[in-house]
């Protein structure tokens, strides 16, 4: 098995449970960051958008009131000291699945992360574009978050940053797939090089967040890779015919530190 390592701070707080699950490709309940909670509908523009939220049901209503909200545009450091987390994904079987919001690639065999001696089980990784979290200020053609749950609930989530550039090989499994999941079917991805799919730097930005849709559910820990990966103009052309604009705004920071980790 293929396993690379991150690093994130130890004084970020505990995961907390959330709300607005999906089913993973093993079968058991995996919150997505992109799915609909429950009936309520909400979208990305008009009167459903970002800025409606937290009006459109009670269990929204963290993506008003909440104070630890994401995304955020990162950058800087803290004092706080790293505690280690090591990444281990492997080679696997795969299938694509669109929710409405968003597209969805998980494995068909067991991936996973350990934060500081917490283990979290890989449940499926999305897309958004343009990307939700900014550098500097700076936003990205697409984001890619990689949802992972520990065994009580709680949420680590790996993102990656995307730009214009060579085709992306790797991704092809996934970018070619997106289309023909667009119906609401499940489709085989065939083979996908999960380790591939990161840059090759490990660098990243560490803080407390939340969910990026409703019910926007805080207490998810969120590790955000400084390196974008590239994927050709194609590639990314595809993500955006499925799922345009379907991005967050930039929330306030509230305090909150965020921890820039060197590898």
């Amino acid at each position: 098995m293929t396993r690379k390592s991150l690093i994130v701070g130890s004084g970020l707080g505990l995961l907390a449970l959330v709300t607005g699950c999906s089913r993973s490709a093993a079968g058991a309940a995996a919150p997505s960051p992109s799915a609909s909670a429950g009936p309520h509908a909400w979208s990305y523009d008009g009167a459903e958008g970002p800025e409606h939220w937290g009006t459109l049901s009670s269990d929204f209503g963290s993506c008003s009131s909440g104070t630890a909200q994401s995304p955020i545009d990162v950058g800087g450091r803290s004092g706080l000291s790293p505690a280690p987390l090591a990444v281990d994904y492997s080679a696997s079987e795969g299938e694509i699945i669109d929710n409405g919001h968003t597209t969805e690639l998980r494995a068909l065999t067991a991936q996973g992360i350990t934060v500081g001696g917490k283990e979290y089980a890989f449940k499926q990784m999305h897309f958004h574009a343009p990307s939700e979290h900014t550098l500097g200020g700076v936003r990205h053609e697409a984001e890619f978050h990689f949802v992972h749950q520990a065994d009580d609930g709680g949420l680590a989530v790996v993102g990656i940053l995307a730009r214009v550039g060579a085709t992306n090989a790797p991704w092809a499994p996934f970018t070619d797939g997106v289309p023909a999941a667009a119906d609401g079917q499940k489709v085989p991805a065939g083979v996908v090089d999960f380790p591939a799919l990161f840059p090759a730097s490990l660098d990243h930005f560490a803080y407390d967040g939340s969910l990026t849709t409703p019910p926007c559910s805080e207490g998810v820990r969120w590790l955000l890779l400084e390196t974008p990966i590239e994927l050709g103009a194609g590639q990314l052309a595809t993500l955006r015919a499925a799922h345009a604009g379907n991005s967050r705004p930039v929330q306030p920071l509230n305090g909150r530190d965020v921890v820039a980790v060197d590898q």
